[in-house]
């Protein structure tokens, strides 16, 4: 693995818990092992390197023209990539402060397919990924809670279940 994206994937782990004001670059090199002027090599700033994490994750997210395909790859990308679901929760929580432009844009493309898929239907995308990205990052970032939940109700929840087809379920259901 490079140095880069060692880099890169300390900063996810660390921002993701931290978020971006509690994590600094000193922290970040120290876990990695390296100075901090070395992560000045890769990346101009903390800025730089935050926004980077959201691009590397975002910029090859496709899907086909289809509510299924897309509700399926959503669901596939942040339970596979927790950190990136967590750190996405902050970012929304802070009205996106810390993301560039350029960032916000291939971050939202998201958006521009599902409006796409859903222009025929008389509801607004906008709430629909809201729903879809807002259920995504709640199951992970839960995980530990419904689990302390399900002990205190006697194992009578189930912690672990396919988000994915029930939001698609819901989902289709709503947009018919």
């Amino acid at each position: 693995m490079g140095k880069k994206k060692e880099i890169l994937e300390v900063a996810l782990e660390i921002f993701s818990k931290k978020g971006y004001e509690n994590t600094s670059l000193e922290e970040i090199a120290q876990k990695v092992e390296i100075t901090k002027p070395a992560i000045y090599y890769h990346f101009k700033n903390k800025n730089e390197l935050y926004n980077q994490i959201f691009i590397e994750h975002f910029k090859n997210l496709e899907f086909e023209n289809d509510l299924k395909d897309y509700i399926y790859k959503m669901g596939k990308f942040f339970i596979t990539n927790p950190q990136i679901a967590k750190l996405f929760s902050k970012e929304l929580a802070c009205e996106m402060e810390h993301l560039e432009i350029g960032t916000i844009k291939i971050v939202s493309k998201t958006l521009k397919t599902l409006s796409e898929i859903l222009k025929d239907k008389n509801v607004n995308p906008f709430f629909i990924q809201t729903l879809i990205v807002s259920s995504f990052t709640s199951y992970i970032n839960t995980i530990a809670v419904r689990k302390k939940i399900s002990k205190v109700w006697d194992d009578k929840f189930e912690v672990e279940f396919d988000v994915i087809e029930e939001i698609y379920k819901v989902i289709k259901e709503y947009v018919k």
